[in-house]
């Protein structure tokens, strides 16, 4: 539908010309040490693993993260569930896939936008709040990260060939099934991989007491089906240096509600056919030690969501992205880094492929960022920043001229490193993020762009400390933002057309976290806590593209792993304290808050490796034990809104050879 060869070509070049700095490196035979230089804390840990994934029955996204408590996910199964994280909305939060990404735009502003499948990935994890100025385009309120799995990842000792079969049932949930084939030559320069999988989703029953519209305890249209694929090769000139070419495609289908958030049980709601697909094409080089440059991370890449809805009136709504990023990182002396790079975004929406009405924006992004190591014993690690954005956006049908704005954001970061087992951290960092489009699928008519339209601007400010002893760990985080000029929209009537894109008002979020954990022997412990209070215009309004105010949010875990035989059993608790918001019915009719209900739910696991190794995982987990019905504080509540499952028997199975 887009015609990109002329975009896509110019993203290549960052590519061609850093391949040829790398062969006049090897030529050069230059020789480099490993950086040992620490980056800022951002809240930015890994969460989950492949390995970890296979000792589970995870699914989605949802199930990957259910124990960081910052993290909410809304109820339903796939796009149903809207996500949060520290309260912030989904327009707000960056989806990043082997450093390729897309703006949160929103195809229909009742569905969510994330895709992940657990199978194609090797780790998850997140960074929270503000980016500093190496972060990319648009790294304002987080970034959930994650990085496709590679054939060594899950090449056995000693073979240069292998595969994988998983396949699990669940009595509330439905079934799911995969494979995976792997190798590499024998000199290790190639090695590819080829993953497929599928999940069939039924419509889950609810908790106890919960009686829908018909009278039965089903949960009607929440079925899903998932087919996801992968196909990946990596090349490998040298020991320091690795070619990746991937393509990855992840599809939703299903008869599922037209607003998929919510359950009204009437025809407000009629249930369409849906398919949601999403491919992602990347060529990416990664290289150390290459001259000059001690790191080099660049890479092209397309992504190209389609949502078909079969209506009496089929539609086709869908957004296109092509981008090249540029990441390079230098050493100076012995204990400090700069990086250094640029990011290029280009993006298309349209409401059907043969439209004439379309929304287009370009993003650019010029980054400076230095790590310094300070001290006798280098117990400080500053970071400092400086980040250029200028974007350009044209309205649907170009019925306006187009508008562009450039922005200056600077980061400064610091730890103190007070003893082996305590550190301090305190950052400062500010970013921007460009106006996103109006939603594609309801863009039947040209978007006019105000003339003074500007990218949001956040500010945040974090402290954290971290201590550790003797198997206790400690992490707690203090953290205020605020974003000006946030991206709006005014219409006529319910149907909002016209649309106009304007610049207004602003968004405060402050609130805190605690994290606390123990370890002996087989004996894993933690408890998690997450407060996060987002205000627009000094009001708690639910706002799902912006902000959604979950309250305070619990999560906790106790498992033992015996040794013989390897079975590792445990418990995991998710809770959520009872909290009120203004919906913004309310706040123009000058209603009364909405109050949600607080909720604790259990789950218990156990996964046995009869070889006691890795090779093998049987798993076995009974969620929400005691089929407690409840709605996720993540979803706009009410009677309306979707009920997450009730009691759901999971047993599962994944091989490597």
């Amino acid at each position: 539908m887009m015609k990109k060869h002329t975009r896509f070509q110019m993203a290549l070049l960052p590519a061609a010309l850093l391949l040829a700095v790398q062969a006049n490196a090897d030529e050069q035979a230059t020789q480099l040490q490993d950086i040992t230089v620490k980056a800022q804390r951002i809240s930015a840990r890994p969460l989950q693993d492949f390995r970890e994934f296979e000792k589970s029955n995870a699914t989605d996204l949802k199930d990957v993260l259910a124990d960081e408590p910052s993290i909410q996910f809304g109820g339903g199964n796939g796009l149903a569930q809207h996500i949060t994280l520290r309260g912030m909305g989904a327009d707000q939060i960056d989806y990043v896939v082997d450093n390729a990404s897309t703006d949160a735009t929103s195809i229909f502003h009742h569905q969510g936008r994330f895709m992940l499948d657990p199978a194609l990935v090797k780790i998850v994890k997140v960074q929270k709040g503000t980016g500093s100025a190496s972060s990319g385009i648009g790294a304002t309120s987080g970034q959930i990260i994650a990085e496709t799995v590679d054939a060594t990842d899950l090449l056995r000792e000693g073979k240069d060939v292998g595969f994988r079969v998983r396949g699990g049932y669940g009595s509330n949930s439905g079934h799911y099934g995969g494979f995976a084939v792997y190798g590499q030559l024998a000199d290790k320069s190639i090695d590819g991989i080829v993953i497929g999988n599928w999940t069939h989703e039924k419509d889950y029953k609810g908790g106890k007491n919960y009686v829908a519209a018909d009278g039965t305890d089903t949960v009607h249209n929440s079925a899903l089906g998932n087919r996801s694929w992968l196909g990946k090769v990596n090349v490998h000139p040298n020991e320091d240096t690795t070619i990746t070419l991937k393509h990855s495609r992840e599809e939703n289908y299903g008869e599922r509600n037209l607003r998929e958030e919510f359950y009204f049980g009437t025809t407000r709601d009629e249930p369409y056919y849906k398919h949601r697909i999403q491919d992602n094409t990347n060529l990416r080089l990664r290289a150390k030690n290459a001259g000059i440059f001690s790191e080099i991370d660049t890479n092209v890449f397309r992504i190209n969501s389609k949502h078909k809805l079969y209506s009496a009136t089929p539609t086709t709504p869908e957004v296109e992205t092509v981008g090249a990023n540029l990441n390079l990182a230098s050493k100076i002396g012995e204990n400090h880094l700069l990086k250094y790079g640029l990011n290029y975004r280009n993006e298309e929406g349209v409401r059907d492929t043969d439209s004439e009405f379309k929304q287009e924006k370009d993003d650019y992004r010029a980054f400076v960022e230095g790590i310094w190591g300070l001290g006798s014993n280098q117990q400080f690690t500053l970071t400092t920043g400086l980040a250029y954005d200028h974007f350009k956006m044209k309205s649907a049908g170009n019925a306006t001229p187009s508008v562009s704005d450039g922005t200056v954001s600077p980061s400064v970061g610091l730890i103190w490193d007070a003893t082996d087992n305590l550190s301090f951290g305190l950052s400062h960092y500010y970013n921007t993020r460009s106006p996103r489009f109006y939603e594609v699928q309801l863009t039947g008519g040209s978007v006019s762009l105000d003339p003074d339209l500007k990218a949001e601007r956040s500010r945040n400010t974090e402290l954290n400390a971290k201590w550790q002893w003797n198997g206790l760990s400690l992490d707690a985080t203090y953290f205020y933002q605020k974003i000006k000029d946030l991206t709006n929209y005014g219409g006529g009537g319910r149907s909002r057309l016209p649309i106009r894109l304007y610049s207004e008002g602003s968004l405060k979020n402050q609130g805190y976290e605690l994290n606390l954990g123990y370890k002996w022997r087989g004996l894993k412990s933690r408890i998690g806590m997450a407060y996060s209070k987002p205000e627009m215009n000094g009001t708690t309004l639910d706002a799902v593209q912006q902000a959604i105010p979950i309250g305070r949010q619990w999560t906790t875990s106790l498992s033992y792993l015996f040794e013989k035989p390897h079975l590792e059993i445990g418990w995991r608790g998710r809770y959520a304290q009872k909290s009120s918001y203004l919906s913004e019915a309310a706040l123009r009719g000058g209603g009364e808050p909405t109050v949600r209900t607080g909720y604790g739910v259990h789950d218990f696991f156990a996964n046995w490796q009869p070889t006691g190794k890795d090779d093998l995982n049987i798993n076995l987990s009974v969620d929400n034990a005691f089929d407690k019905n409840y709605r996720s504080h993540s979803q706009r509540a009410g009677s309306s809104a979707l009920p997450e499952p009730g009691r759901d028997v999971r047993i599962g199975l994944s091989y490597r050879w």
